[in-house]
């Protein structure tokens, strides 16, 4: 193991808030939408600079910050921290990369095809008191697809708009009440995701093959057992839960998957009229506040290991 100047460690530690309030713009040069889910997080005795969620692929994404240049420690740190964890998208940030590093991302992405490997330049401007604006550059990953506006009418089908403008819709209902409410952005397709605070947790919302649009809170950790754990920490505050969201919830222990998911439904579809679609809209907007009020605290306190 290297060792690690002091001033690195300190430089890193400044870095990591200062990253997680400039993922929009590292989302513009990687064409994802990560919502931070937590800073310095630990899973077990491994500690995670940034984690999060791609809300266009679901994937768990671990962002991993050194300063200065990239060395191969740092690369067995970083594939082992994505092991823990189970990442699909996994983002590597130095100062300077060398080439054998830019190589070795390479042939990461040719190889596991159902994970992402990006390596970034960082390249700070600073002031006397403070860290501006980041400049980052993408050095190597897997290709990046630009999904402009001159092709977005022939690649988004005329269904996908309206789910667009529908969840925009709510979007902006929210903001109007609460600007900080997420980071994620609205894409053309039926369900909207955000995070909640905490790795594995996300709510959403979603039009369903049953004619009703859902607002839920789901959880998959990764690991069956904190699944269940989660659900009966949770259950066992079901009537305090439902009083605050002044709903009766479903709590459904999905039969299929390790997941579950807590929620409440509408009836509505995407083709409805413009009144009912707007008042579906704020239904949705209300309920997702609701949610992220009662449930975002409850969260932070779960413990997933006894």
């Amino acid at each position: 193991m290297p060792l690690v100047d002091k001033s690195e460690e300190q430089e890193v530690k400044d870095l990591i808030p200062w990253i997680a309030e400039s993922i929009d713009v590292l989302n513009e040069k990687l064409n994802l939408e990560i919502e931070i889910d937590a800073k310095e997080h630990y899973e077990k005795d491994v500690r995670l600079d940034l984690i999060g969620t791609d809300h266009m692929s679901q994937l768990v994404t671990i962002i991993e910050v050194q300063a200065g240049r990239s060395d191969h420690w740092f690369l067995g740190k970083l594939i082992t921290y994505a092991a823990t964890r189970e990442a699909g998208i996994i983002i590597w940030i130095a100062h300077e990369f060398d080439d054998i590093h830019k190589h070795a991302i390479e042939w990461l992405n040719a190889t596991c095809t159902t994970m992402k490997f990006y390596g970034v330049e960082l390249q700070l401007a600073k002031d006397d008191e403070a860290l501006l604006a980041p400049h980052f550059n993408v050095v190597a990953g897997p290709p990046i697809s630009k999904y402009s506006d001159t092709t977005q009418d022939a690649a988004v089908s005329s269904l996908n708009k309206l789910y667009l403008k529908f969840f925009e819709k709510v979007r902006d209902k929210i903001f109007s009440k609460q600007p900080d409410f997420t980071h994620a952005k609205v894409l053309p397709q039926s369900w909207w995701s955000i995070g909640i605070g905490k790795p594995g947790f996300s709510l959403s919302s979603c039009f369903t093959i049953d004619d009703t649009v859902r607002v839920e809170l789901y959880v998959d950790t990764g690991i069956s057992e904190y699944n269940e754990r989660v659900f009966n920490q949770l259950k066992t505050m079901k009537y305090r839960i439902e009083q605050q969201v002044r709903k009766e919830l479903i709590w459904d222990h999905l039969p299929d998957s390790n997941a579950f998911r807590i929620y409440t439904t509408i009836n509505a579809t995407i083709d409805d009229e413009a009144e009912k679609s707007g008042q579906t809209a704020d239904w949705t907007a209300t309920m997702l506040m609701k949610f992220k009020d009662v449930f975002s605290p409850l969260v932070k306190r779960i413990k997933l290991e006894e």
